[in-house]
């Protein structure tokens, strides 16, 4: 379940893709800051898929379990029969950023990053369940319980509130030492544990499939469903990268950097984010809010252009292939939808840093391409000053579509990237995280087995020096923007 479309892929235990679906949904982002999705229309496409791939499977006893992946941070309310009483908001949504800075710097709030791993920010349904109390109060008085996606599709096909420790993880309201909802966050929020669904692991099944659905789906059986972890952290694993010095990389719609570990990267800066994979590891990492969605802002609000398509992608990868690396001088800071990991700040702004007469569309869009890549290489830097080395990064998302971004990348990173084109990263880490649960596989490391390795991307020594020049830039600029990204936006919101 993702942030533009939900997937279903059909797959043997060993990772043999036989067949998916998708179906999407609209983002609502009506003002700046604003981004929510109809939970019926998510609900729908979950069906759908789920119908659509059932009805190719000519014996459903065939079918031994079904496992969810799900996008982080979102959260909606329900009244006591389980109605919703607003949209779902996504990670994206910002509407909350005066709480989350009021929060962020404090003792409060550096205590709450420690206990949960999640960044105190806009995302967090932290505060966006404090933004609710305090400017939704009629909303948040008729409130049952505040939910994620994925536990709303449970509670429609289960009748039944749970969440697992992944999504809860990243909620900023669940300790990942003690797989307990935090009491000190619960108290800042203003809410109990009444409010919010039974934390399970990550393997934890439903069984009872109200009889609605099991018709619908063609059922005889009891089948399982295991309610999985989320996208992020099963990229990891759907991507290969179980190995210490290895890490996943994702680039669809937003962007990060992950690996695996036996115990939180509590980062000194607060840089990295730390999620539950499973009872006894962790997904460490940074997310961008900016990664593909900046190619399609540019296109279609600057250049004009859809970017809705295939031949739209690789039109935009072409074009700014034409320019060289560096792009003449010109370096992009890509937060166009503020930011995450990192600098962790809402109001931080997108910027084109040195441009002269001698640029063209393609230097722009390169540009782009390099910014992003940049950002990778950032949340890389703060993984290895945390964690250790990294020699290999297994890569994901849409942008594997394009080679030439995929050795950009490489270059950036001087670092080898491997890429497999089976299927979804996400969704083969469900497989992987449901066949873990049959204890069809016992190790994460047999999953090595399973993920075929399409395109192996080596550094270029000479390429990775051209770029630092930019990237030297890139680096200290959002600290010298800092004060005039937040006095831009006050200003915003004050005109």
């Amino acid at each position: 379940m993702g942030t533009t479309h939900t997937k279903a892929v059909v797959s043997t235990a060993k990772g043999d893709v036989l067949f998916e679906e998708k179906a999407a949904y609209p983002t609502l982002q009506p003002f700046p800051g604003h981004s929510e999705q109809d939970p019926a229309l998510l609900f729908d496409a979950v069906i759908t898929v789920l119908e659509k791939v059932l009805g190719n499977i000519k014996d459903k006893k065939d079918v031994v379990a079904v496992c969810f992946s799900a996008a982080m941070h979102s959260i909606m309310a329900i009244d006591e029969n389980g109605i919703p009483l607003t949209n779902l908001y996504t990670w994206a949504d910002t509407r909350s950023n005066k709480y989350a800075k009021e929060l962020k710097d404090s003792a409060l709030g550096k205590a709450i990053y420690l206990e949960t791993g999640t960044a105190v920010h806009p995302m967090s349904p932290l505060c966006k369940i404090t933004w609710i109390r305090n400017e939704l109060p009629d909303i948040f008085k008729r409130t049952s319980k505040f939910i994620s996606g994925k536990e709303y599709i449970f509670y429609r096909l289960f009748d039944r509130f749970v969440v697992d420790f992944s999504i809860a993880s990243a909620t900023g309201l669940f300790s990942n030492r003690s797989f307990t909802w935090f009491e000190s966050s619960l108290k800042y929020a203003g809410i109990s544990t009444d409010y919010l669904s039974d934390p399970v692991s990550t393997t934890h099944s439903e069984t009872g499939l109200l009889k609605i659905y099991k018709d619908r789906f063609g059922l005889a059986h009891n089948l399982p469903f295991f309610v999985g972890s989320s996208d992020g952290c099963l990229a990891i694993l759907g991507s290969g990268a179980t190995e210490p010095d290895e890490a996943a990389l994702t680039i669809g719609t937003s962007g990060a950097v992950r690996k695996i570990s036996p115990q939180p990267l509590n980062d000194e800066f607060g840089r990295l984010f730390n999620y539950v994979l499973d009872d006894k590891l962790f997904a460490s990492g940074g997310a961008s809010n900016n990664g593909g969605i900046v190619l399609k802002w540019f296109s279609e609000n600057i250049l004009d252009k859809p970017f809705s398509s295939a031949e739209a992608f690789e039109w935009f990868m072409t074009t700014a292939a034409k320019a060289t690396i560096g792009s003449k001088g010109l370096v992009f800071l890509p937060y166009i939808y503020g930011e995450r990991s990192p600098v962790w700040d809402a109001d931080a702004r997108g910027v084109f840093l040195g441009i002269n007469s001698l640029h063209s569309r393609e230097h722009f869009m390169r540009a782009i391409l390099e910014g992003i890549s940049f950002s990778m290489y950032q949340l890389l830097q703060a993984m290895e000053e945390t964690g250790g080395p990294i020699d290999t990064v297994y890569a994901s998302g849409g942008f594997i579509e394009s080679d030439f971004w995929l050795q950009m990348v490489s270059d950036i990173l001087g670092k080898k990237v491997v890429v497999s084109y089976a299927a979804d990263a996400s969704a083969m880490g469900a497989v992987f995280l449901a066949s873990r649960a049959l204890d069809i596989i016992k190790e994460w490391s047999e999953v090595k087995e399973m993920v075929v390795t399409s395109a192996v991307f080596e550094p270029d020594a000479a390429a990775h020096e051209l770029y630092k020049k930019n990237l030297q830039i890139f680096n200290s600029l959002y600290k010298k923007l800092e004060t005039d990204f937040a006095i831009l936006t006050t200003e915003n919101n004050t005109n």
